[in-house]
């Protein structure tokens, strides 16, 4: 069984079905760290765009920030080339749902390479910006001057999560990803496995990041850990 058939083969995790048109990218995401913060709607809720509905958990909404290493991306058929396909990648994102499919919305997605900021923008549609992002072993450093963004920190040692809670689920099994391109609302489908996380033991130096009203700027609520997810990406949709 290939890689993708593999993926394609647990859908249990998901909360509406898989798309019946072809898959068009797959990639890897390796050392995933999210750091979440719950707030109140009203930092964010006049920044969501028309015919999106903010998310919430026991009725507060919850800002993510995602740091990971993209490897192996490619196209349907074709290979995966080192210097495109392996970049940094660092989102800023909460939790919205649209027709009761419950997805992500992103404030901010930077990379550490201009070309996939130039290739996602064209190719994907997807706002990318470049982002002084470092990963030297378990310490990432990232800087946006553009955006004020800001982050520092030194992973130690990953440790089991105790229970997975409903919580952990919800903030992270999302398979539908919702963006304004041209003034239009799409969604981007997304499919994986169920993530093995983790807790993780980490050393926050610095870390700043603009959502709406809100400035992420403390130690997060919740933390969560995964060392590699296997993903597979549908192409664009555009919303009715």
């Amino acid at each position: 069984m290939s890689t993708v058939d593999n993926i394609l083969s647990d859908s249990s995790n998901r909360y509406y079905p898989l798309p019946q048109k072809k898959w068009k990218y797959y990639q890897e995401w390796h050392t995933t760290v999210f750091f979440h913060w719950e707030i109140p709607l009203y930092f964010i809720e006049e920044y969501i765009p028309d015919g999106l509905e903010i998310d919430t958990f026991n009725n507060m909404a919850w800002i993510s920030l995602v740091s990971f290493e993209v490897k192996n991306m490619r196209l349907r058929n074709l290979p995966a080339f080192p210097y495109i396909s392996n970049f940094q990648e660092i989102n800023l994102r909460t939790y919205v749902k649209k027709d009761g499919i419950q997805g992500i919305y992103l404030f901010s997605i930077e990379t550490n390479k201009l070309i996939q900021v130039l290739l996602s923008k064209i190719f994907i549609g997807l706002p990318y910006q470049k982002s002084e992002i470092i990963r030297s072993g378990n310490h990432l450093q990232s800087k946006n001057d553009e955006l004020n963004h800001q982050l520092d920190m030194v992973m130690r040692q990953n440790i089991p999560l105790k229970n997975k809670t409903i919580l952990d689920t919800w903030l992270t099994e999302r398979h539908a990803l919702y963006e304004m391109i041209n003034d239009e609302l799409y969604r981007f489908d997304i499919h994986h496995k169920e993530w093995n996380l983790r807790g993780l033991d980490i050393l926050i130096k610095e870390v700043f990041y603009q959502a709406g009203n809100y400035t992420a700027n403390t130690y997060p609520d919740i933390i969560h850990y995964a060392d590699k997810l296997e993903v597979i990406l549908w192409g664009r949709e555009k919303t009715p």
